[in-house]
């Protein structure tokens, strides 16, 4: 299959990574119960919930079997959910989020509070996508994975089109890119490095993505460098934009068709997915997070304008550097996680899988809403950017194209990244 398409399921390698998580978070749970059956003193119980916990772990001869789930039981998983994992710490900066806009404590504190704080609803958001698509066949749940896989830019950027903050919109966009192709990447490679002297992956599913990558860019040199030769009229450009939008969206489409329906047994996954929730539970909770990032969204572009002027950070820095921390900060984590387990090709999907994504769907989807809300969202992004993206794209394909990978690349990668940094911080743009 991956030499038919050249890459797995754009949203497959995160449902795995995630998977081992959950595979963790399952056993030290199943050993919880098993010690407090001990503890209890019956022999009998003991060994029934041991046989139980048996059961739901995974191991290399067995699948997932797909849990009944009692009430006592998801209400365990729920807590869990929220309070095992260390990033949610953060969520003790909610009330804080919503009194310092309220309270108008300044646009300073409404800015971090918020920025905080929807890291770790994007962490839950990823949680209750993966119960929710447990729950489905393959085919929805890969909708699902694919439909709320990077909601958070999604939202932020709805939030930002709407409030006219297009230069923020399309430096999130690319920034979110420049993240994962560059850092999380980098750090993949550098972690993994350390933790192992070499690490294969499959180098043509990676050369597969950085070609679909490839095709990402030639939607931002159209409506730019193209236009500014030919001196095509501002309106001209935003219809070049529009319609490479549409061929974009057209693209994924059938990439979508391509991997679900078509030839879905070319990604065939292997054993179920475990839910720990019922099916009600994930769609609240999935309904509730997203309803709650759409306000604290809101709150953080609206005091964007008051902290540029009162810290000095320009808008494009905030774009490109700032905000995709956001949406990214999880699977950064992650991604660098099972890096670390010498399980690179599950890496690689998820930070370069992930470029996919917003090149192809979520770059186009904001052009469309915009053309939708009349409001002038173009691919028409400054010729800095464009070359770095360009240049970007260049130096990752190099490095991937040896299917070992070593600490030194990672360096490399991050290297690269920072010193992008460093010229968006003295970047000055015309705002639109």
């Amino acid at each position: 299959g991956i030499h038919t398409v050249g890459t797995k399921n754009l949203f497959d390698h995160f449902r795995k990574a995630r998977r081992l998580e959950k595979m963790e978070w399952i056993s030290r749970r199943a050993s919880r119960r098993s010690i407090t059956s001990l503890d209890s003193g019956s022999p009998c119980h003991s060994q029934s919930t041991s046989n139980e916990s048996t059961q739901l772990i995974p191991t290399a001869s067995t699948e997932f079997q797909q849990p009944e789930v009692g009430e006592e039981e998801w209400t365990d998983a729920l807590r869990d959910m929220i309070l095992e994992k260390k990033i949610n710490i953060l969520l003790a900066f909610f009330p804080f989020a919503f009194l310092a806009y309220y309270l108008e404590w300044g646009p300073d504190a409404v800015f971090w509070f918020n920025f905080i704080t929807m890291i770790p609803l994007a962490s839950l958001l990823g949680d209750f996508t993966e119960e929710l698509a447990a729950h489905t066949n393959q085919a929805i749940g890969g909708l699902i994975n694919a439909t709320f896989g990077n909601a958070v830019e999604v939202v932020v950027a709805i939030q930002a089109l709407l409030a006219n903050e297009i230069r923020v919109v399309q430096a999130s966009m690319i920034g979110s890119i420049f993240s994962n192709l560059l850092l999380v990447l980098g750090c993949c490679f550098f972690f993994g490095g350390i933790e192992h002297k070499e690490q294969s992956f499959n180098s043509t599913a990676a050369t597969a993505n950085i070609s679909l990558l490839a095709l990402g860019s030639m939607a931002l040199i159209l409506p730019t460098p193209f236009a500014e030769y030919y001196d095509i009229e501002e309106e001209r450009v935003l219809t070049i934009s529009r319609v490479a939008a549409l061929f974009l969206m057209f693209m994924y489409l059938q990439l979508m068709i391509f991997q679900i329906k078509t030839h879905a047994f070319l990604f065939a996954d292997e054993g179920e997915e475990v839910a720990v929730v019922p099916f009600w539970v994930a769609m609240v909770g999935l309904l509730v997070v997203t309803v709650i990032i759409a306000i604290m969204s809101d709150f953080l572009v609206d005091s964007i304008d008051g902290f540029c002027e009162s810290s000095g950070v320009s808008k494009t820095f905030i774009g490109l550097i700032i905000l995709p921390i956001v949406g990214n900060a999880v699977e950064h984590i992650t991604a660098v996680s099972v890096a670390m387990k010498n399980k690179m090709d599950l890496a690689m999907g998820v930070a370069i899988g992930s470029c996919v994504q917003i090149s192809l769907f979520v770059i186009p989807l904001i052009v469309i809403i915009g053309w939708a809300t009349n409001k002038n969202m173009t691919l028409n992004f400054p010729h800095f950017e464009i070359i770095l993206f360009i240049m970007s794209v260049i130096i990752v394909s190099i490095c991937l194209s040896n299917p070992k990978g070593n600490w030194l690349e990672g360096s490399l990668l991050m290297t690269t990244y920072f010193m992008i940094a460093v010229g968006f911080w003295y970047e000055k743009v015309v705002d639109f």
